[in-house]
This record gives C-alpha cells, sequence and structure tokens, in this order.
C-alpha cells in the first residue's frame, strides 16, 4: 500500500504496510529492512528467483513453490502471522437483509448488486442468486444502492477485528451483514533461499507480526483515502 509514484518509497506517509515493517525494523534488533518499490508481477518474479527477500502477498495455488508463507507442521495456513485482514461485507437495507437470510428458497436471480470492476467477490457471488451490475468505481456502486437501482452492494467492513465503513450516504437503514461474506489475509512472504539461510528470523518477524496490533494502521491510511 503505497503512496506516490516511482521506484523511492515515499518518507512521509509510505503506506500501511511499510508503516508497520517499518516499527517491525526498529523493534528487532536483528532485522535490517530496506524497502523497493515494483510492479506487482516484477514483486513475486524477484522474490522466486531470490533478487528480493520477501514480499507482502496473499495466498494463490503455485505461490507455495517459490515462496515460504507462515504454515503449521501439517502445512495449513497460520492466518494469526498474516500483516494484514481484511473482510468485505455485503451491505444494503432490511428487505435486502431479510431475503438474503432465506436464498436459497431462490430459484433464480433475485436481487441486484453493484460491484466495482475488478473486485475481488465478483466470482465469489457468481453461484449466489445475484445478478451483478458491474460499476467503473466503488462511488458509482454506493450512488446506485442509495438511489435504489440495485438491492445491495459490497464494502470493506472490518480490518482485523475492528468494524468499519465506507458507505459514503447517511442513511441508517442501509447496513453490512455480518459475519463478513470474504476475508483475506496478505502474509509477509520469503524466498526459498532467504528462509532456508534465516528460518529462526523469519520465524520471529512472523511472531512479531501476529502480536502486532496492525487494524488502526490500516484505517488510518483508509480514512485518509476516502477524504
Amino acid at each position: 500500500m503505497f503512496l506516490g509514484v516511482g521506484q523511492e518509497v515515499p518518507i512521509d506517509k509510505p503506506g500501511a504496510s511499510i508503516e508497520i515493517l517499518k516499527q517491525l525494523d526498529a523493534d528487532l534488533p536483528n532485522v535490517s529492512i530496506s524497502f523497493v518499490r515494483k510492479p506487482w508481477r516484477r514483486c513475486l518474479s524477484d522474490l522466486e528467483f531470490n533478487r528480493v527477500n520477501a514480499v507482502i502477498a496473499s495466498y494463490r495455488e503455485g505461490r507455495e513453490q517459490f515462496a515460504v508463507f507462515p504454515t503449521s507442521e501439517n502445512g495449513a495456513l497460520l492466518n494469526e502471522f498474516a500483516v494484514s485482514r481484511f473482510s468485505s461485507c455485503l451491505i444494503g437495507r432490511y428487505r435486502f437483509h431479510k431475503n438474503w437470510k432465506a436464498r436459497e428458497v431462490f430459484q433464480n436471480k433475485a436481487f441486484t448488486i453493484a460491484i466495482p470492476n475488478g473486485y475481488g467477490l465478483n466470482n465469489a457471488l457468481k453461484d449466489e442468486p445475484l445478478f451483478i451490475h458491474n460499476t467503473f468505481s466503488k462511488k458509482k456502486a454506493f450512488e446506485l444502492l442509495n438511489k435504489g437501482v440495485v438491492q445491495a452492494s459490497v464494502d470493506l467492513c472490518q480490518v482485523d477485528d475492528l468494524k468499519i465503513s465506507s458507505y459514503p450516504y447517511k442513511d441508517d437503514s442501509v447496513k453490512p451483514i455480518y459475519p463478513p461474506y470474504e476475508t483475506t489475509y496478505g502474509y509477509l512472504i520469503f524466498s526459498k533461499q532467504f528462509y532456508k539461510d534465516n528460518q529462526a528470523v523469519s520465524q520471529n518477524i512472523w511472531r512479531w507480526l501476529s502480536k502486532f496490533e496492525s487494524a488502526p494502521v490500516y484505517v488510518k491510511y483508509l480514512q485518509a483515502f476516502e477524504q
């Protein structure tokens, strides 16, 4: 989560993840982190070929072939060691909430939901009784919900255990449906070679991340972005 352009990491407001890792760098005496910004695919490629030691990434099948995630002895992901945990909720008015709870009885697409293009929930919702109306922005999706053109939208509703909302309209009837529909985790993952050479340090970093309260840092940046 960088702000600005170019390969240099900004000193002022560098982004939530970088701010967290800078605190980690300051707290752990045997850790020294240098930051570099690159296009996303380049980040993964550089990690694979050990040109960088670590990146922050979600889990995708196949990434474990060139990266080390925090896992248990049986290979299960240890989510408590994640850098970030973001949850998305469906949002709508009372009638949508009521009908959504009984959606199993609907044989056809019963609701229309506005979702910004590229939003991760598109694939997750394809088997639900929903017409998906894609928009060019979250702002437009919320506008359609506010006007009653659609019955629902999606919103980032929780960071770690902290409930949040970015819905801009003063309409108390529009509320999120909890528990969240989807939760994504961002892990600090290491290159195979770095982890092999620095296993104790890597695990110490993950332990530090598991204890650090990251939600307030992410919320601070999210609120600044929304303004």
